[in-house]
């Protein structure tokens, strides 16, 4: 393990996520906080989804379906047995594990397009199942529920409970606090893994196969080991967001918001370990820019995408990178001309 590295980007990740704590202070209204709690779930999600894509580089595009299994383990759980979200929410994790495993299971001998195919449909199986689940599970009066709640949703399942914790007037806040905080702890498993033997594994993963199982790396075990941790993650967010947002509903699992999450990682940088908040940010200012004009949001997001794909493939993350690649040898080098000035003064 880099520890120099490892140590730069822990001491990165604290310093951001203290300055972005500090969101409520600046921008205490409820509206900006439901955004920015939204968003940081989001982050959350991208994070995990860009060990799979970015790091490994396993073409899976089934995130959601994780983030799915997750959010419905909460909903169910507290619908059906009144267990609090809090309860729920480790449940959650393993529910996206177990799925993610599946998942990873299924792709192990297939690559490229093969992948994508699979993990798409796997995402379009559970939609399907759950929009069409319109059989009667439970009575209330003389309405009729399904077990899932199809095409409606779940709600009124419980939430964490933060109007009995704290103040009512900080609820907004302790929920952004709860999103920021499952995004820190992802962020910081993920920078970790990264850095980790793991981390170059499945860099080598994705660099050369051939070449890498020729090294001795087991690419079946390394392969189901990323899909378990972003799993557990993945399902963990889908939690937070159910507990959070109140309701869950297969709309998380639609085609626009996956391609939505997939901007993400690609304005941010795929690979990057900060390009999923850098992304998030960016298409959070978008998003907001637009606010007005909801007609236009899409395409806003489309020329975006568009953008920054001919002009900063490499992504945000990678285009700064690039810029303290060429800064650091001129500081270090007027560093240098001061120092030996000194001297010879």
């Amino acid at each position: 393990m880099s520890r120099d590295r490892l140590q730069t980007d822990v001491l990165i990740a604290i310093a951001v996520f203290a300055g972005l704590a500090l969101l409520p202070l600046v921008a205490p209204g409820s509206y900006v906080l439901g955004q920015a709690t939204l968003f940081a779930i989001w982050a959350a999600v991208v994070t995990q989804w860009n060990l799979v894509l970015g790091v490994a580089g396993i073409l899976s595009i089934g995130q959601m379906a994780l983030f799915a299994a997750g959010g419905y383990a909460v909903a169910l759980l507290g619908l059906y047995f009144s267990i609090s979200p809090w309860w729920s929410l480790p449940i959650a994790g393993l529910a996206g594990t177990a799925v993610s495993l599946l998942m990873g299971g299924a792709t192990l001998r297939l690559r490229g397009a093969y992948v994508v195919v699979v993990t798409l449909a796997a995402a379009m199986v559970m939609y399907q199942l759950i929009v069409t689940d319109v059989a009667c599970f439970r009575k209330v009066e003389i309405a009729c529920y399904s077990l899932t709640g199809g095409a409606r949703g779940l709600s009124r399942f419980g939430d964490f409970g933060f109007t009995r914790l704290v103040d009512y007037k900080h609820v907004a806040t302790a929920e952004y606090m709860l999103a920021l905080a499952c995004l820190a702890v992802g962020t910081l498993v993920a920078i970790v893994i990264v850095r980790s033997p793991y981390g170059r594994a499945f860099q080598a993963m994705r660099d050369n196969e051939v070449c890498a199982a020729a090294r001795g790396i087991d690419v079946a075990k390394y392969q189901l080991v990323v899909f378990a941790v972003a799993g557990f993650f993945t399902g963990l967010a889908g939690g937070v967001y159910a507990g959070t947002m109140k309701t869950f509903g297969p709309q998380v699992l639609e085609l626009p918001t996956l391609l939505f999450l997939l901007s993400m990682m690609i304005v941010g940088g795929r690979g990057r370990i900060w390009g999923p908040i850098l992304g998030t940010i960016a298409l959070a200012i978008v998003d907001e820019s637009f606010r007005d004009l909801a007609q236009w949001r899409n395409t806003a997001f489309a020329v975006v995408l568009m953008v920054m794909l001919v002009f900063v493939p490499e992504g945000l993350a990678g285009r700064l990178g690039r810029f303290s690649r060429v800064w650091t040898p001129l500081v270090d080098s007027l560093t240098g001309m001061r120092d030996r000035g000194s001297v010879r003064s």
